[in-house]
């Protein structure tokens, strides 16, 4: 990942110019405010993947031969569901929310 210095990146809760990077995902915040609305991501994600039937699901993705029909299978499991739409939380926030 790029230094905080780098122009490009920005807080992954406001897109400000960042101060700060979260000790856990290394995830660059600017204020304590968004420290606090990141901390609540970064920690369901982290106990999304503590558990070990997700992890089986990305072990068997990760090494199987068609993803395409692995990745279909898996979107059918509530679990990476909802791994999936955790990490989307935390990569694309939703437009409507009020920082």
């Amino acid at each position: 990942m790029a230094s905080l210095s780098c122009s490009t990146v920005v807080c992954v809760i406001c897109l400000e110019k960042p101060k700060y990077r979260c000790p856990a995902c290394r995830m660059p915040y600017c204020s304590v405010t968004c420290f606090r609305k990141h901390k609540g991501e970064c920690a369901a994600l982290r106990s999304l993947l503590l558990n070990p039937h997700l992890r089986e699901l990305m072990v068997s993705l990760d090494q199987g031969d068609n993803k395409a029909k692995l990745m279909k299978a898996c979107m059918q499991e509530p679990l990476f569901v909802e791994f999936a739409d955790c990490c989307l939380r935390i990569v694309a926030p939703p437009q409507n929310e009020d920082s």
